[in-house]
């Protein structure tokens, strides 16, 4: 039965039910300052109550001054109450950070092995302990790494990446990322290579990350660092190109690592005119020995 309760009687600080995040919902909000809620909150009997799922419409309730919310009220164990609360969520889609602080509660409380694996089922995650450590770890981990996360839609793959600094060293390079444009490929890139010179060095080396504008800038800092011989190819293709002034419906491209002894030309046209206007620039750059000294590139012979 629905009743209405009031929001002095509920113990808002007894989160041992709460996965929902992050806690700030502005659409949620705005919603209820225009409607009211209209899904009921479920709290544990008391008073004081202690909410089971409702967390963000209680929240928002508070925010907007409200002295009451249409609640359910249920008579729940621990185990049942976070299982209760993982099934009425999952309807809505739960991120990565929700599905980490359920199974960290499941853990927590001594949920069997069958039954954590069942639920990562349910999340769309293989029954690995790899996983749930990870998951588990990122659950304790920092705010700011939980935001980044959620802010860059992070997969597993690369958040396993980010478990592999501690939590200063986190904070450095979440700080250096935080102004720049980032796909999650050179994320994952530039992660690694981070990595490797940690390993190297046997110490983090932050001076790496100081004063770099964007992305791009560091994925090349750190190459020079990690991979001098690449960077040098890479280098000296670039001025290649530029020297041959491709048109943008001409490309010449190469193995990322230089391994293989062969190039792929593309050309995009739309007409016989631009495929002959194409192929003439193509056989330009060809007298001119652009193309030879890219494939010496591609076979090791840098001059």
């Amino acid at each position: 039965m629905i009743t209405s309760i009031p929001l002095r009687k509920i113990n808002v600080r007894d989160n041992r039910f709460r996965i929902s995040y992050p806690a700030a919902n502005e659409m949620l909000l705005s919603s209820i300052k225009k409607v009211g809620i209209i899904q009921p909150v479920v709290l544990l009997e008391g008073p004081p109550f202690t909410v089971v799922t409702g967390f963000r419409r209680v929240e928002a309730a508070k925010q907007l001054g409200l002295k009451k919310v249409p609640a359910v009220t249920v008579k729940l164990g621990e185990k049942e109450g976070i299982f209760f609360a993982i099934h009425d969520n999952l309807h809505r889609g739960l991120n990565i950070i929700e599905k980490a602080h359920a199974l960290k509660k499941m853990v927590t409380m001594g949920f069997p092995e069958s039954e954590i694996h069942e639920v990562m089922a349910l999340f769309s995650l293989g029954p690995h302990e790899k996983i749930l450590a990870h998951l588990t770890a990122v659950a304790r981990a920092e705010e700011p790494l939980k935001h980044f996360i959620i802010e860059h839609a992070l997969s597993m793959k690369t958040i396993e990446y980010m478990l592999w600094f501690e939590k200063g060293e986190r904070k450095k390079i979440m700080s250096t990322l935080a102004a720049t444009r980032l796909t999650e490929s050179y994320l994952r890139e530039i992660l690694e290579m981070l990595h490797l010179i940690k390993i190297k060095k046997g110490r983090f080396v932050s001076g790496v990350l100081k004063y770099v504008g964007n992305a791009q800038e560091l994925r090349a800092r750190l190459k020079k660092i990690v991979y001098p011989r690449l960077s040098s190819l890479e280098n000296k293709l670039e001025k290649i190109r530029r020297a041959s002034a491709l048109p943008p419906a001409l490309d010449i491209r190469v193995d990322p690592f230089f391994e293989k002894e062969y190039i792929d030309i593309t050309i995009r046209a739309k007409s016989e005119k631009e495929t002959r206007e194409l192929l003439g620039k193509l056989d330009e750059v060809l007298q001119k020995g652009h193309i030879r000294s890219i494939l010496e590139l591609t076979k090791g012979r840098v001059r």
